[in-house]
């Protein structure tokens, strides 16, 4: 279950687990999930939630940066 869910630059951000966070980025217009392999923004408990938020917008900024 989500427990977080954001729109930046057209994507979505959608954050699971309230334990070890991590995000899960969409598309715009779209539902699949994009894989990033070992980049795939996580954070810590200790982090939380919103440093994981800010891993993932940077991730759509060099994705936005590099098209």
């Amino acid at each position: 279950m989500r427990i977080h869910v954001e729109e930046y630059r057209g994507y979505r951000v959608a954050i699971y687990s309230r334990n070890d966070h991590h995000a899960v980025i969409t598309a715009p217009g779209g539902n699949a999930a994009m894989d990033f392999g070992i980049y795939w923004p996580r954070s810590t408990v200790v982090e939380g939630a919103a440093i994981c938020l800010e891993r993932a917008m940077a991730l759509i900024d060099e994705l936005t940066e590099s098209m």
